[in-house]
């Protein structure tokens, strides 16, 4: 007999975990199909690697493991397409650009996290998004909680860095205030 669960406890762990693991794969996709396509290959691993579940306390972070490994490539690709967009953005106005009175608002900030390193983006999102523990991260990334604190450190000190160096130049602001759909 084997030891993987059965039925009813996966539908229970699709049943249980499903929006939570949708609404981790959504604010990292935007896109509507992209996010089904992610969400339903993390359930159809979690069912191949049913053999492998966790105690109940850690299933989430096991399922965001698995849905962090999916949307990797799919990360990668938008990031890239990110980068070359503000490059492009800044090779278009050149050094010209002059400042704007932007106000603050969510959708700025995510523009100026895009500046982040993808490992520092990651990281602030498990802790800030997901609200998951130093444990809980370690698990995800495969890394020790000692390293998550110390990238979280490094993140935050990133982060602050294009905060303080947008508000000496005014750049990004006016990237922001100009960029519209790719």
């Amino acid at each position: 007999m084997s030891d993987a669960p059965s039925d009813a406890e996966y539908t229970r762990l699709v049943n249980e975990h499903s929006r939570s693991i949708y609404r981790y794969v959504m604010r990292r996709l935007t896109d509507w199909s992209s996010c089904e396509d992610v969400v339903s290959e993390t359930f159809l691993i979690a069912w191949r690697r049913r053999d492998q579940l966790p105690p109940r306390d850690r299933e989430l972070a096991w399922l965001y493991a698995i849905a962090f490994r999916v949307i990797s490539n799919q990360r990668r690709a938008r990031d890239r397409r990110n980068r070359l967009t503000v490059r492009i953005a800044l090779e278009r106005k050149g050094n010209d650009l002059e400042a704007t009175d932007d106000t603050f608002d969510v959708e700025s900030v995510m523009k100026i996290v895009k500046y982040l390193r993808v490992d520092d983006r990651v990281i602030l999102e498990h802790v800030y998004w997901e609200r998951l523990t130093y444990r809980e991260i370690a698990d995800i990334l495969g890394i020790s909680e000692n390293a998550v604190g110390i990238r979280i450190n490094r993140a935050k000190k990133s982060l602050k860095l294009i905060i303080d160096q947008d508000s000496d130049s005014g750049r990004l602001s006016e990237i922001f205030g100009r960029e519209t759909e790719q």
